[in-house]
């Protein structure tokens, strides 16, 4: 799973850099229902995002 970072403000960049080094281990190998972040690394905001890409894809998968 390749996660990459695209914020240019570094405080930005350096949160969605834990984010995709912690990311992976949360959910390869988990079915797509279970998975459901929160807090991810400390970053409250970056899960949000990934949270509803995932309903996007399981919506576009289902439809």
């Amino acid at each position: 799973m390749d996660v990459t970072p695209h914020a240019t403000n570094e405080t930005s960049l350096a949160l969605q850099r834990r984010f995709a080094e912690a990311v992976p281990a949360l959910v390869v190998g988990k079915n797509i229902d279970d998975v459901n972040l929160d807090r991810v690394a400390g970053n409250s905001h970056t899960p949000a995002g990934f949270n509803d890409a995932l309903e996007k894809i399981k919506a576009e998968a289902s439809g």
